[in-house]
């Protein structure tokens, strides 16, 4: 079983992960078309997009190897309900444009950090 303290943070990593494919499906600039991009930002959310499932792959396959199966079933479990919350609930709404933009600009570290921290105290 995870750890308490790191359950919140999979489900986060699915509402970004969730939140960023809105962006590389063209769904947000239609929600919010006064939104501009700068070359960075957009290459930093599709790279957090790309490394988010390496991401999830070795943080499910250390947290099964350091605990058990279903720790690892956990982690994946907790990220899809993130995702699935995000689609349900229309997630995209609850975003104006300047905090979509961080979200974009922060996408990366938060998941390379959200990785990290589940896979050392989960």
């Amino acid at each position: 079983m995870l750890n308490p303290i790191v359950i919140p943070i999979m489900p986060i990593l699915g509402i970004i992960t969730a939140n960023i494919n809105e962006l590389i499906r063209g769904e947000s600039s239609a929600r919010l078309p006064e939104l501009q991009l700068g070359v960075k930002t957009f290459n930093a959310a599709v790279a957090a997009f790309s490394i988010v499932w390496f991401a999830l792959l070795i943080t499910a396959i250390d947290v099964s190897n350091a605990n058990s199966v279903i720790a690892g079933i956990e982690v994946m479990g907790l990220f899809l309900a993130g995702i699935a919350a995000y689609t349900l609930f229309n997630g995209g709404k609850y975003f104006g444009m300047a905090s979509q933009l961080w979200v974009y600009r922060l996408a990366l570290p938060m998941v390379l950090g959200g990785s990290f921290l589940v896979g050392q105290f989960g």
